[in-house]
């Protein structure tokens, strides 16, 4: 490619950038990525860091997202009751993207690699938050949530009267606190 039509492309990207708003996934933005020549990968540019928008990381979680509740028992002990935790977690193949949302948020996280099978054509990432940080998460993004709204009110809820984040003591929780949160269980089960 000579450097004409480089500079060509470039003129062009910039154009269809200036026109739309960028997000942080986009990748048509090449004249940012031809100045800064950092390559991930061959044919692959290095992005550069956008601003962090909650409402985007809102429209992230409504379409990427999970938000759920856990429910086990440990098999080591069956004498052991039921546990009940806050999840939330995001699938996605482009890590910049999974680490540009937990940064933007500054809350903690884990980013696990996906076992890859032959139905994956490139590597997949979760990124999870559990217990207080789950619901850091939901109430920084629930203003913005569209399709995922109803499950964000009913984690908000099951925190709030599911005594999380409280000890339960030497006893353990009583009868009641454990029935709601197994109705909350089942609620979000039914929501998905």
């Amino acid at each position: 490619m000579s450097n004409e039509e480089m500079t060509l492309d470039i003129n062009l990207a910039q154009h269809s950038s200036n026109t739309s708003m960028p997000d942080a996934t986009d990748t048509t933005n090449l004249g940012s990525c031809a100045s800064a020549t950092l390559e991930t990968r061959p044919g692959r540019c290095k992005r550069t860091k956008q601003a962090f928008s909650v409402a985007w990381a809102a429209g992230f979680v409504d379409g990427e997202g999970c938000i759920c509740i856990y429910r086990q028992r440990y098999t080591a002990d069956l004498n052991r009751k039921l546990t009940y935790r806050l999840g939330i977690s995001i699938t996605q193949n482009d890590l910049q993207v999974l680490e540009h949302f937990q940064q933007g948020l500054g809350i903690v996280g884990n980013i696990y690699e996906v076992r890859r099978t032959l139905q994956h054509n490139r590597q997949v990432y979760i990124l999870n938050f559990t217990g207080i940080n789950a619901l850091r998460v939901i109430v920084a993004v629930q203003p913005y949530l569209v399709r995922k709204r109803l499950e964000a009110q009913t984690a908000i809820d099951y925190w709030e009267q599911g005594l999380c984040g409280k000890r339960p003591g030497r006893l353990g929780w009583p009868p009641s606190v454990v029935a709601t949160r197994e109705r909350f269980y089942q609620k979000m089960k039914s929501l998905k």
